[in-house]
């Protein structure tokens, strides 16, 4: 799913890409970005070429639409069985890439995602092929470690919504707080309504709180602590920082707290985040600063980033084109020594060598991009500095 933001981001780098052959030996002018708007059948965000012309690997490039596992096992199948042939997937959501990026591998497939934070798809065996340029969700809990350590907490509470990311964030804190000699004395979940589960951390008078949940959750979760008054000097919570600016301030018809109470039971609250923009501000391998980008972005969406679904996760949708096109780039200079074309690519197991160097040029990935310095771990994953920020 490319949400308004990240698409923005990714249709910028496409439309930089094109003629720049200083640093893009393959010929990129023939790309042609498709919006979910547009006339293509289905209707998935693409880049294929512009005109009838034959472009290398013009045609071998597709996004699928859709944050939605069943919809995308649908149009993965329509993706594989209709020409022409593709050779890198780009999924966003965690849910999507776990489908995907596990299927892939039966078809030579590279899967490179611009915001999938799941700590399940760092599991190499699960998904050999996969990458993102968004890290892992468990990134953040070294530091919120460390927080609990410099302030000498030995118990903490966590509350999480019953999705597959956030189980397995909430395992991997549990290891690290336990060698820490850090207590969950209280875990509590929900699906869709936080209301009892909000309930039993009052009643076990749970202080220190990690909150695990997406944005339309968490304001379910902050009017239930307006409500259970769970909130102020006694009270510290930990959120994840990708939220909309603002998010609490949006008007949502699943609430029944006005704007002031939850501004009011929000206050003070931590957020962990990784650093989704250049901190330096200095030019990478676009020629152009974090804060360039984001101007440009804005005169592309013109919407207040409030307003705008992805708008925080552009920079890393941005990074992931350009990360795709320096191996696309890399690739084709392996395979000419051997005398092979990336044009020779197709799905057949018998026919690595393609994947291979595919796979050897994006595993080491190494350039300073608008959301900052993009380099892979071992698993695929994307390595960043983590922010702490106060609302205050």
């Amino acid at each position: 799913m490319w949400v308004k933001g990240e698409q923005d981001g990714g249709r910028t780098a496409v439309r930089e890409l094109r003629g720049n052959r200083q640093v893009i030996a393959i010929p990129w002018e023939g790309f042609e970005w498709i919006s979910d708007e547009g006339p293509l059948k289905p209707r998935i965000p693409c880049v294929e070429p512009r005109a009838a012309r034959t472009v290398p690997l013009s045609d071998r490039f597709c996004l699928p639409f859709q944050c939605d596992p069943g919809k995308s096992t649908k149009y993965l199948y329509e993706l594989l069985y209709s020409e022409p042939m593709k050779i890198v997937l780009m999924p966003g959501c965690s849910g999507v890439s776990t489908l995907v990026a596990e299927a892939a591998r039966m078809w030579n497939l590279i899967v490179l995602s611009y915001g999938s934070s799941s700590p399940a798809l760092s599991n190499r065996q699960r998904f050999p092929t996969f990458f993102r340029t968004h890290p892992s969700a468990t990134l953040h809990n070294p530091t919120r470690v460390k927080l609990f350590k410099r302030w000498g907490w030995t118990k903490i509470a966590t509350i999480q919504q019953t999705t597959e990311v956030f189980t397995s964030t909430l395992d991997d804190l549990e290891e690290r707080v336990k060698e820490a000699r850090i207590e969950i004395s209280v875990r509590q979940s929900f699906l869709t309504d936080p209301g009892v589960a909000v309930k039993n951390l009052k009643r076990q008078d749970a202080r220190i709180i990690v909150g695990l949940f997406y944005e339309t959750e968490a304001r379910k979760v902050f009017c239930e602590v307006y409500k259970e008054k769970l909130y102020g000097k006694k009270y510290v919570w930990f959120l994840i920082g990708w939220y909309a600016d603002n998010w609490f301030k949006i008007q949502d018809n699943n609430i029944n707290c006005t704007v002031q109470q939850m501004t009011e039971a929000v206050e003070g609250h931590l957020t962990t985040e990784i650093l989704m923009v250049n901190p330096t501000n200095s030019r990478g391998i676009s020629k152009m600063t974090s804060q360039e980008f984001l101007e440009k972005l804005q005169t592309i969406i013109k919407k207040s980033p409030e307003e705008t679904g992805g708008y925080q996760e552009a920079p890393l949708a941005y990074d992931a084109i350009w990360a795709l096109a320096l191996a696309l780039n890399k690739t084709a200079q392996e395979l000419e020594k051997k005398q092979m074309r990336l044009e020779q690519f197709n799905y057949r197991s018998q026919n690595r060598d393609i994947t291979d160097e595919l796979y050897k040029a994006m595993n080491s990935s190494s350039f300073d991009g608008v959301s900052g310095h993009v380099v892979f771990d071992a698993s695929g994953s994307r390595m960043a500095w983590t922010m702490v920020e106060q609302l205050q």
